[in-house]
């Protein structure tokens, strides 16, 4: 009767972890891409320690970023990806890539040394933490699962 008690406290705790991810990613779809890039400012800001100027030019960036985020999510809900050839593939990462790598530079220009290696540490947690998910995702898609 333990055993049975204990599955069902974890299986339940399991269910809502699982379910609190789902309804904060719902809650930011809401929000045009002024009000992410200015939640992401903010965010930076008080993570970095960004002077006003700083904070001035990561909005701007931040804003012309969300935009290019939208026009590529759009553009990537278009495609039907089992008929692309390798080379569309090919080229379509490619072009992702060079516009991770400007933001990168634009970045570089307005954080300094110690700011910079911050953002990018808490980057490429972000980046392998979205990373595991997805790979969690594509494994319940294969399965069959919901």
């Amino acid at each position: 009767m333990k055993k049975l008690m204990i599955i069902l406290l974890l299986g339940s705790s399991l269910l809502s972890f699982g379910q609190k991810e789902g309804k904060q990613k719902k809650m930011y779809e809401d929000f045009s891409t002024e009000q992410h890039a200015i939640l992401q400012t903010k965010k930076m800001a008080l993570e970095l320690d960004l002077n006003d100027n700083q904070q001035k030019q990561m909005l701007d960036l931040n804003k012309k970023w969300a935009e290019v985020k939208v026009k590529k999510r759009a553009e990537m809900k278009s495609l039907n990806k089992e008929e692309m050839s390798s080379t569309d593939r090919f080229n379509h990462m490619n072009t992702m890539l060079d516009e991770k790598l400007a933001h990168q530079n634009e970045l570089k220009k307005i954080l300094n040394e110690d700011q910079y290696m911050s953002w990018k540490k808490s980057s490429n947690k972000m980046n392998n933490r979205s990373k595991g998910r997805s790979e969690y995702q594509h494994k319940k898609h294969r399965s069959g699962q919901k």
